[in-house]
């Protein structure tokens, strides 16, 4: 009851507390009458929420927004209504402004300054409430509190106070116009989209309903759609546009002003408003056009200031932003390491993963900001040494990616970076680093395992090495090793390989650098020193070992430097710069193979020292036969290495001398112990010793024995052995016999006998061997090797010993020479000389001794007058025999006119100590004498030279070069220059002066190896192409000079090659201009006849041999009896610079003619010239222009010609009589220097050609003039032949000849030069004309040659569907084509015909019209082909079920065109024989051969019946069949009739298909099962069937149940 009370008086008093602040603060609200600050709860903040929560009470806090409690009450202001307010102020503006009523202010700084004051509605005109001025009192009140009762006013005062506050409320009590008044006053305007909250009646009673918005956020008027103009998608150079829409959402009409955007890239049109006022009523909206005008792709923001009735103005964000293409390009691109001088490509995958295309540029750091991009990138890659990346400008659209090649060439070592910038369209920015590392190769030698022995001083060693590696001394055959570590200080893999060289071991001075001429690389062929691994790849910054392996095979030393190579080492060539000093070249770099370490290896050997203790063994006294002694030695090795030794046995008959053990093996500084065993066999004195062979060891050890025994005879092949003559330094060797001829085993020994040791050592005569063991009566071969030591007469006596035996002496005898040449005559006399001319002499070399010698000239001659000559010889080095002489052959040149004695020349002999000297006497110089000769002519005479003629011949033919050949003779030793041409016809190559020369020029410009026909082609098209240049001067005829310039040698005869080129007939004559050196030019004359024709037709080309004038045979086919003209164009070209006039004549060549000639009987002209209507043109009419032979004739007129062929032609030309013939004197000095001028009468006898007419083939037109490097075209028409009643072929053969004359006076003569014959006195061009009329007939064109058209189809396709739905049976067509050509020159008209299965597809019968003169009948199932044309026909063989039907009917009867055919593995299948009928309109008939072969399907089973046994009831066996099919492939259905609940097949149906090509077999694995359901017998059969297959499958099943448990077995499987 407590806690209640308690609760309860919490309670009033928080209630009276709330209620007297609340008080207090309405009387302030009601003063004003202002709205602006409605009263808040203050309930809350006299709460205790502690002591509610306590007592489990619901508190304030719970439902409550948590309000902060004043600390305490604020001061009362002094109400002075003068004062002017806030909203005073913010309509007020102390700066001047465009319309005198708003301030515009940034939308920043646009920030609501009345809404944190809580108890004051004025503030002072500065808005600084707190700088305010204080009162005394104020300050006296705050610096002294004051009791509670001062600061109330009395109860007048009060009073007072009331009776003006209510004076006041009265003067503004109205009704105010809500649209001056702000949204978020009481009495203000209403919004249309925010809810209103009602509150409670004031504490006066009054019931008043005031609204007050739900949030604290000004209530705006106008709203902007949309809230913020975004532009999102643009480009540069557009501009775009959106519409923002203001809608009034208060409930009063408003006035609206904007302000445009301050940016120049956004502006704002005129508003579009629903009325003429500009006034919006309550919802209404106004519209306002925004343009966006960009100038590049970057971001742009600006705002758009909206002014209206409230308090602060409302601000429309403008935006323009695309969104930026993103690179997944990393910051830093990190290359990796390189070797200085190469060149590193690194690839790194940049893809666009942003929302929008950008087109990026890369450029270097230092290049932006660029003013132009398009200045900045001229290249696909940009560069900044030591980088390069490509692409520098690329386009990526969003998703795409693209690869960034980086090049990385390093010319300095250490790191290397650079900065690039990747710029975007989309104006921004990136920057990238790029790194990467360039290094030289640095390798260091770690360690070498042993000791490290320095080399001794003055120790020869190489020049260059750095390393030196030193093997102790060992034995022959012996294998030391040394383990050495190398380490790569590299960041890159460095592919090696050893080279083990001989050593450079040139003596050095200190501090001495080598000389490169002294460093020579040479490989070590000893293969003594090897080294594992010989090659591989040194792994980046890791230590590697490498096995040195030190084996010697020979006593000697070894040395050997060790190169280790690195491969594939770029190499850093410098370029000179412009202020002369080398810099790093980046590109093309090449790649060499460089040594970067040098390691000298030295190793010894020391031959093996084994000792026998005593090194010999007499026995004493005589031993019996058959008695074996033993007597004990020792065997030392004192080598470096153990040993291997084996002691030979001697075993003879007699004897037997052996040591045992025989093998065996001792190791260093130890000893053996041996027993000889010595068994005699027969009575006699026995000295010889055995052989210890040591392995590696050439010289074997041998131990001398003595035994009296009776000793064997040894003798020698020859008594003494003579070596002749012989160089000293040489060596010489021959063999002798040893001959035991007793049957005793012999010890011998051969020595040369000295007479102390000191010269057994320095003995010349080695013997090999010099001892050794004969068994009885053998044979053994012994080497003597002679080596002198100096010239001399060497004699000596080798003694052979035999061990106790008998021995005897050899002689030996040699002579040693050293080489002695001298000159049989010493001085050269030379009499007859030219100034730098050379004069060849003869000297002799002798040999005075027997041995070959080696003998040099020096090529420097010696004495004072050295300098005035020269002199070589010939040889100039060689070899000379034993007493032989060679002739030396001296070239000597003097350069001066003095006489030359005292001049030398030195010849060094190999071997002798001084050389021979060789004297010069030379007398004085002469002039230049040059003679002219034919090849026919050997010389001639100045006389007879001036004599000569060049002909060329009487029948040169046209194209065809001739050649003559000039002698020009050097009558002196004076060289001389020269030149020769032709004085009128002259020609310069364009150049080159020989064709060849040309054609070789033009195979450098083929990237390919030319064939030998295309060779050939532009082989000829050169020599066409200097042809052709040398007959650019239109003369007709050219004659080239080769050589045409030169130099004419001494006493030189040179052959001078005058080729004749003509491409115009005629005779000409001209001079060959000679000119040598200072001499007078001489002419020779030259003449020529040229013959042929220089047109050619352009179907056959140019002919270049002697048929120029046969023209092209003109086929004009096979024609149709009576059918239309044919007319072939001939086009016919002029090479020439002359224009050619050509009169066609037609024949027709009867080959039962027996005329053998024609006479032609010409008055005039035999082909004068005509007008347009083929009339002859007179005297007066025909114009000659400057020569050049224009007439004004027609070339598109066709004369008509109307006339009999006869055996004899008479051709009568007449002039009219009245018109004057008159000659000039130049006109009878043409007719002296011309002999082809025009003849009053001419007659002419020819060959019969046949028979003159113009029927069946005619020419036009029938003159025509060709021009000049020109062309002009004939027509040649054929009518055919009526045929009357004849099926066979008529041929028809013709010719026509074209006669050639030429109008232009300078083309027919130039005096003395050419002349030119015309008409009938020309041999005129020829062509043949051939053809033939009969029946037409159409060509068939089979796809394959196999006579007729095969169709192959499968019965398989009838199936359409997926195998496992339902399969639908439909028909198919196979179709093949061939091909109708009309071969024949005329239309053809026919039809086909075609029975089933077969039909034509293509093409479809309709009616066309024909063309010809006879058209064939119309058909409207009849196709015409034209001529030369051909028709595709498709032919379909159509596949149906029905078609399997015949395989049933194969027994009952037979069909004609259907048969059966059986294949080897089983297949079936039908072959459809039928004809194709082609009809032609003439009622004749052609037949087309077809074939179709239809494959069908068979299928099978492996087994027909299946027994499953006696089987456990309820247990399931299965046994697996297969199921084949063959050919075609089918679909099949199985059913089970009779007990089918015991029986199961899986799968129950299938599609029998093999999945390769080309197999027509497959099977299927069918599941047999079968489940007992009782104790009983049960029985089934399996019904398969197929769609394509008529008869059924069947398989029969039968198996018994039982409960008994042993057959409750496993699964069953065939």
């Amino acid at each position: 009851m407590k806690e209640a009370d308690m609760l309860e008086s919490h309670t009033i008093q928080v209630r009276v507390q709330a209620m007297a602040y609340e008080r207090r603060k309405e009387k302030r609200e009601d003063y004003y009458n202002e709205g602006l600050h409605p009263v808040r709860p203050s309930y809350l903040w006299y709460v205790d929420n502690d002591l509610l929560r306590r007592n489990n009470l619901i508190c304030p806090q719970d439902y409550l927004m948590t309000r902060t409690k004043p600390l305490k009450p604020q001061t009362r202001v002094k109400p002075n209504p003068a004062r002017s307010t806030i909203t005073c102020n913010m309509h007020v503006s102390r700066e001047p402004q465009g319309d005198g009523y708003t301030q515009i202010s940034s939308p920043k700084m646009i920030i609501p300054e009345m809404n944190e004051l809580d108890d004051s509605l004025t503030v002072d005109s500065s808005f600084d409430i707190q700088k305010k001025k204080r009162t005394p009192i104020e300050r006296s009140t705050q610096a002294k509190p004051r009791p509670k009762w001062m600061g109330e006013l009395s109860a007048n005062d009060r009073a007072e106070e009331k009776d003006k506050l209510q004076k006041l409320k009265d003067r503004h009590n109205f009704l105010r116009n809500p649209r001056f008044l702000p949204p978020d006053a009481p009495q203000g305007v209403k919004s249309l989209i925010r809810r209103r909250t009602k509150l409670g009646k004031t504490e006066q009673g009054k019931r008043r309903m005031e609204e007050q918005s739900l949030t604290d956020d000004p209530i705006p008027v106008f709203l902007a759609n949309p809230a913020v103009v975004f532009f999102s998608s643009y480009s540069v150079g557009h501009v775009y546009e959106m519409t923002l829409e203001l809608k009034n959402v208060t409930s009063s009409c408003q006035h609206v002003r904007v302000i445009p955007p301050t940016t120049p890239y956004f502006s704002i049109g005129l508003g579009r408003f629903p009325g003429e006022s500009g006034i919006l009523a309550p919802g209404m909206g106004c519209k306002y056009t925004v343009r966006f005008a960009p100038d590049s792709l970057a971001d742009y923001e600006d705002f758009i200031v909206v002014e209206m009735q409230a308090e602060h103005p409302m601000v429309v964000p403008i935006e323009a932003r695309r969104p930026p293409p993103v690179l997944t390009l990393p910051r830093v691109l990190d290359c990796g390491s390189c070797l200085l001088g190469g060149v590193k490509f690194v690839n790194f995958l940049c893809q666009n993963v942003g929302l929008s295309a950008g087109t990026f540029c890369i450029i270097p750091k230092s290049q932006w900001p660029a003013s132009n991009l398009r200045s900045a990138v001229t290249t696909c890659f940009t560069e900044q040494p030591p980088f390069a990346v490509s692409p520098s400008l690329f386009v990526l659209q969003p998703g795409e990616d693209t690869v960034v090649e980086v090049v990385f060439f390093p010319t300095t070592p250490g790191k290397n970076c650079q900065v690039f910038t990747i710029v975007s369209d989309n104006c921004q920015v990136k920057d990238i680093t790029i790194e990467g590392e360039g290094q030289l190769i640095a390798l260091d030698l770690v360690s070498v395992s042993g000791e490290m022995e320095p080399p001794a001083v003055g120790e020869m060693h190489d020049m260059t090495a750095e390393h030196f590696v030193h093997f102790s001394p060992c034995n022959p055959s012996s294998v030391q090793q040394k383990k050495l570590v190398i380490r790569n200080n590299v960041h890159l893999e460095l592919y090696f390989h050893w080279q083990i060289m001989r050593p450079n071991l040139h003596p050095l001075l200190p501090d001495e650098a080598p000389h490169p001429s002294h460093i020579q690389f040479h490989l070590a062929t000893d293969d003594v020193f090897q080294i594992s691994p010989l090659s591989g790849i040194l792994a980046p910054c890791q230590d590697h070992e490498f096995l040195f392996t030190y084996c010697p095979k020979e006593l000697k030393d070894y040395h050997s430097v060790c190169h280790l190579v690195v491969r594939d080492v770029p190499q850093l060539p410098t370029e000179t710069s412009e202020n002369g000093a080398p810099q790093p070249q980046r590109r093309g770099s090449k790649l060499t193979d460089i040594i970067v370490m040098e390691i000298e290896v030295k190793g010894s050997t020391e031959p093996y020292q084994v000792l026998l203790e005593p090194y010999a063994i007499i026995i004493p006294g005589e031993l019996f036969i058959g008695t074996t002694t033993h007597r004990q030695f020792k065997m030392w090795n004192r080598s470096k290495s153990c040993i291997f030794f084996q002691w030979e046995k001697m075993n003879s008959r007699c004897h037997i001398i052996e040591v045992e053990p025989s093998t065996g093996k001792l190791e260093e500084n130890e000893c053996f112990d041996l027993d000889l065993i010595v068994t005699g066999g027969k009575p006699e004195r026995v000295v010889t010793s055995l052989t210890c062979h040591i392995e590696h060891h050439h010289k074997p050890v041998t131990l001398a024995v003595e035994v009296s025994f009776k000793g064997p005879i040894v003798t020698l092949s020859v008594p003494s052995v003579d070596f002749g003559l012989m160089r000293l330094g040489e060596q010489t060797k021959t063999s002798l016999l040893l001959t035991n001829t007793t049957h005793l085993q012999a010890s011998w020994m051969l020595e040369e006998r000295l007479n102390n040791q000191q010269d057994r050592y320095l003995s010349q005569l080695l013997v090999e061997p010099c001892r050794g063991v004969l068994p009885p009566l053998a044979t053994c071969s012994i080497d003597l090797l002679f080596r002198p030591d100096s010239c001399q007469h060497f004699e000596t006596v080798l003694e052979l010993t035999v061990e106790n035996g008998t021995g005897c002496h050899l002689s030996v005898q040699a002579d040693v020479q050293s080489p002695q040449l001298c000159l049989l005559n010493c001085q050269l006399l030379l009499s007859e000389l030219f100034i730098g001319v050379p004069v060849e002499g003869s000297v002799t070399l002798f040999n005075q001794t027997l041995l070959p010698s080696h003998f040099t000239w020096m090529a420097q001659l010696q004495g004072k007058q050295a300098a005035l000559c020269t002199a070589s010889f010939e040889p100039s080095s060689g070899t000379l025999g034993p007493h032989a002489s060679m002739e030396i052959t001296v070239t000597f040149t003097s350069h001066t006119d003095m006489e030359l004695t005292e001049v030398t020349a030195l010849c060094e002999v190999q071997g002798m100590m001084s050389p021979l000297v060789l004297g010069f006497l030379a007398s004085k110089a002469k002039k230049l004498n040059v003679s002219y000769s034919l090849p026919s002519v050997c010389s001639a005479t100045d006389n007879q030279s001036s004599s000569l003629v060049l002909d060329f011949g009487d029948d040169v033919t046209l194209q065809r070069p001739v050649t003559k050949q000039l002698l020009m003779t050097n009558q002196t030793a004076i060289p001389a220059p020269f030149t020769i041409e032709a004085e009128y016809f002259t020609c310069y190559a364009p150049s080159s002066s020989n064709p060849n020369d040309q054609s070789q020029k033009s195979f450098i410009y083929v990237k390919k190896p030319l064939h030998s026909v295309q060779a050939k082609k532009v082989e000829e098209k050169a020599h066409a192409e200097f042809v052709s240049s040398l007959l650019a001067h239109g003369k007709g005829a050219a004659f080239f000079v080769m050589p045409g310039k030169g130099t004419l040698g001494p006493f030189e005869t040179q052959t001078m090659d005058i080729t004749a080129f003509t491409d115009m007939w005629g005779e000409y004559r001209d001079n060959l201009v000679c000119k040598v050196g200072d001499l007078e030019p001489r002419l020779i004359p030259m003449q020529m006849t040229a013959k042929g024709c220089p047109l050619y037709f352009q179907i056959t080309g140019p002919h270049p041999d002697d048929h120029q004038n046969q023209g092209p045979v003109v086929h004009f086919g096979t024609h149709v009896s009576g059918g239309d003209t044919v007319s072939r164009s001939l086009r016919i070209n002029n090479p020439s610079l002359f224009d050619i006039r050509l009169d066609w004549e037609t024949y027709n060549v009867d080959p039962n003619d027996s005329k053998l000639i024609d006479v032609v009987v010409a008055y005039g002209d035999a082909f004068p010239l005509k007008d347009a209507d083929g009339s002859e043109l007179l005297a007066g009419a025909l114009r000659l222009s400057d020569g050049n032979g224009e007439t004004a004739w027609d070339n598109s007129h066709t004369p008509s010609s109307d006339r009999t062929s006869s055996s004899c032609q008479s051709i009568t030309r007449t002039k009219d009589t009245e018109e004057e013939e008159y000659t000039t004197e130049d006109d009878c000095e043409e007719e002296e220097t011309c002999p082809y001028k025009k003849k009053l009468i001419s007659v002419h006898i020819r060959p019969h050609m046949g028979n003159f007419s113009d029927y069946p083939y005619c020419i036009t037109p029938q003159q025509i003039v060709i021009p000049a490097k020109g062309s002009s075209t004939i027509h040649v028409s054929f009518t055919p032949l009526t045929l009357s009643g004849s099926t066979h072929e008529a041929r028809c053969v013709g010719l026509a000849l074209g006669f050639m004359s030429l109008d232009a006076k300078m083309a027919s003569c130039v005096p003395e030069k050419v002349g030119r014959a015309q008409g009938l006195d020309l041999e005129p061009i020829r062509i043949d004309l051939l053809a033939a009329v009969k029946p037409a007939v159409l060509a068939v064109q089979l796809e394959e040659d196999e006579g007729m058209l095969e169709f192959h189809a499968s019965a398989g396709y009838l199936l359409r569907g997926e195998p496992e739905k339902e399969l639908v049976v439909r028909d198919f067509d196979i179709t093949q084509t061939f091909q109708l050509k009309n071969t024949s020159e005329m239309p053809l008209q026919f039809r086909l015909g075609i029975q089933p299965p077969f039909s034509v597809v293509h093409p479809r019968p309709r009616v066309h019209t024909s063309t010809s003169s006879n058209p064939p009948t119309s058909d409207s199932q009849s196709l015409i082909l034209h001529p030369q044309h051909n028709v595709q026909v498709k032919v379909a063989f159509h596949c149906s079920l029905s078609l399997l039907d015949h395989v049933d009917q194969m027994d009952e009867e037979a069909q004609p065109n259907v048969t059966l055919v059986h294949g080897t593995s089983g297949q079936r299948r039908l072959r459809f024989q039928q004809n194709l009928l082609i009809h032609y309109s003439n009622n004749t008939l052609q037949r087309v051969p077809l074939c179709a072969h239809l494959d069908l399907a068979t299928v099978g089973l492996s087994t027909d019946s299946i027994d499953f046994g006696t089987c456990y009831v309820g247990k399931t066996e299965m046994i697996e069949v297969n199921l084949y099919s063959h050919g075609a492939h089918t679909d099949w259905k199985g059913a089970i009739e009779g007990d089918s609940h015991v029986f199961r097949v899986t799968p129950s149906c299938g599609f029998l298909k093999s999945k390769e090509l080309r197999v027509s077999r497959c099977r299927q694995l069918l599941q047999i099962s079968f489940t007992a359901s009782e104790d009983r017998e049960f029985r089934a059969v399996v019904i398969i069937q197929s769609l394509l297959v008529k008869t059924p499958l069947t398989l029969r099943l039968q198996g018994r149940g039982s409960f008994d448990e042993a057959y409750n077995s496993d699964q069953i499987t065939l």
